[in-house]
């Protein structure tokens, strides 16, 4: 199994480099730029594998990798179908690039895709009764909340007004924190208001500020306010700027609560038995279920057990009163559709990045460890 997972990853490896490098070869201009523009991309990508937090490196990664989105690849083909005749267009290409947007814009694609990451968290839990003893089962089918002793919170930006593609109205001017993350903090105290008996340690990974400036200083008090008006207690609340960086947060909470003696991890990869499942300490994850896949997985595989709590649910089942010209709407493109579609496709890359670096256990198309939800 440990050969067939190597072979997978060099594999997977071989084929993003076959990849880059006929990118390299299409839009560089072969004779002068070639090895300049091959030598760039891989330092770029050596950087991503060394140090993938690294804000530089991200840019520069953003830029590269904008071929693999959907949005990317269509700007990508018409560009060769302008550039690579200026006489003649390459209809094939344009046609191949309205076909993706139009795919990847329609809410029928778009809430597919959704469900499917959806009801991943879901067939996790019904692994869990499946795989537990019938006598412990019988007393596990709600999750032990007494075991909960942590709770981590993953976060986009802080800054409201650093939102990506969203401009705050003048009325919401005054609310300093990212509404995004204002949600999850919602979700959180909600959780936190079941367990509140164990006392969880509550962490958030709010990025795109920086601690240490007045600014930075001034959105942590706003997001440990808004969660200590909700009834969780300011010693019990732990802020970070990892944000969406899931490995950078997985190593943060395992030190944070190893030194606290709240957990004492397994080695990466080993399995629990029944009578570790009983007793282990929980992390309650709060993050969004398009996420929640690579973040559950990523904890996991790192020792700490994760019970799921996904936050923007895409895929919510239709009313009954909807009709058909309702349903035939899901075939019209719209922006909104085409941005979840991106989020979907960038955590699938994002979770093919985990993989091959050894932070995901060996690949499946299901959830092989035992993974619990808040019902």
């Amino acid at each position: 199994m440990d050969i067939l997972n190597l072979l997978t990853r060099l594999l997977l490896w071989l084929a993003i480099g076959y990849g880059l490098w006929w990118a390299v070869k299409k839009l560089i201009p072969e004779k002068w730029l070639t090895w300049l523009g091959g030598g760039l991309i891989l330092l770029v990508v050596l950087g991503a594998f060394i140090d993938p937090n690294d804000r530089t490196v991200g840019t520069f990664w953003q830029l590269i990798s904008l071929p693999l989105t959907p949005l990317g690849a269509a700007i990508t083909m018409l560009f060769l179908a302008l550039t690579k005749d200026p006489k003649k267009v390459e209809r094939k290409l344009v046609v191949a690039a309205l076909a993706v947007i139009w795919v990847s814009s329609m809410p029928l694609i778009a809430r597919g895709l959704s469900v499917q990451a959806e009801e991943s968290v879901q067939r996790a839990y019904e692994n869990q009764r499946t795989l537990c003893s019938t006598n412990f089962c019988d007393a596990a089918d709600a999750v032990p909340l007494q075991l909960a002793r942590a709770m981590v919170v993953i976060g986009d930006n802080a800054d409201a007004y650093r939102v990506s593609n969203h401009l705050p109205s003048q009325s919401d001017s005054d609310v300093p924190l990212d509404p995004i993350l204002v949600s999850r903090l919602n979700s959180a105290a909600d959780v936190y208001g079941r367990v509140a008996a164990a006392a969880p340690l509550v962490t958030v990974t709010a990025g795109a500020r920086d601690s240490n400036s007045d600014i930075g200083q001034q959105l942590d008090q706003s997001i440990r306010q808004r969660l200590v008006n909700r009834g969780i207690p300011t010693d019990n609340i732990n802020i970070i700027n990892t944000g969406m960086d899931i490995r950078g947060t997985v190593e943060n909470q395992k030190s944070f609560l190893t030194d606290r003696q709240l957990f004492t991890p397994l080695a990466r990869g080993e399995r629990r038995t029944e009578r570790d499942n009983r007793t282990t300490n929980r992390v309650i994850l709060v993050t969004p279920a398009l996420a929640m896949r690579r973040a559950a997985l990523a904890f996991e595989n790192d020792g700490l057990q994760v019970v799921a709590w996904p936050t923007e649910l895409y895929g919510a089942p239709r009313s009954r009163a909807d009709g058909t010209l309702a349903r035939f709407s899901d075939l019209v493109p719209n922006v909104g559709a085409l941005r979840i579609t991106t989020r979907y496709w960038e955590e699938l890359l994002a979770s093919m990045y985990y993989y091959m670096r050894g932070w995901l256990p060996p690949f499946s198309m299901r959830w092989d460890e035992v993974v619990e939800t808040l019902d």
